[in-house]
């Protein structure tokens, strides 16, 4: 089986999950893992499906058939589960500009590799402010204990005046972390 990655990006409108799956599903792919949302007016969606060797060129052309869809498709191998303890990193406050760039930063410098990372605005419940509010999950490598994340984000929080809480949680408890 073959591992694809299928991207769509459009316009949002009614049918456009429905269109995208009815073409995988004719050409007997299996969506194994998926994400779909609106961002301002479009609707983005990516996804990771197996298919048959024989079915692959006649999925790809179909798949463009989708009008006012920008589709992009990668193969890509399986998943390789890493297995070893991970971090659960949840921040929340005043939105300014560079939040990302700095936790990435520091993510990278600490070899901590970002496997899931969401992001929205809310409103404060009595001002009404916008609030930045980050959840990602992250290997944690053999040198780096949960103490010294903490440790390290307590004084990036400070600087960007956010609070940025970590929690260390092996592969099992996944599923239950990220919704």
């Amino acid at each position: 089986m073959n591992k694809i990655i299928i991207s769509a990006i459009g316009s949002d409108r009614p049918g456009i999950v429905f269109e995208l799956t009815e073409i995988i599903k004719i050409h007997r792919a299996n969506i194994e893992e998926s994400r779909m949302t609106r961002l301002g007016s479009d609707f983005v969606i990516i996804m990771l499906i197996s298919i048959e060797d024989k079915s692959i060129k006649s999925l790809l052309a179909d798949l463009q058939s989708i009008k006012e869809l920008t589709i992009t498709t990668k193969y890509t191998e399986s998943n390789n589960i890493i297995n070893g303890e991970h971090c659960l990193i949840e921040l929340n406050g005043a939105d300014n500009e560079g939040i990302i760039n700095v936790l990435s930063n520091y993510l990278s410098e600490k070899s901590m590799n970002i496997k899931n990372l969401n992001t929205h605005i809310s409103n404060a419940p009595i001002t009404g402010t916008p609030l930045f509010n980050l959840k990602a999950i992250t290997s944690i490598p053999d040198h780096l204990s949960i103490t010294d994340i903490q440790s390290d984000l307590n004084q990036i929080a400070s600087k960007l005046s956010v609070e940025i809480l970590a929690y260390q949680f092996d592969n099992m408890e996944e599923n239950h972390l990220f919704s």
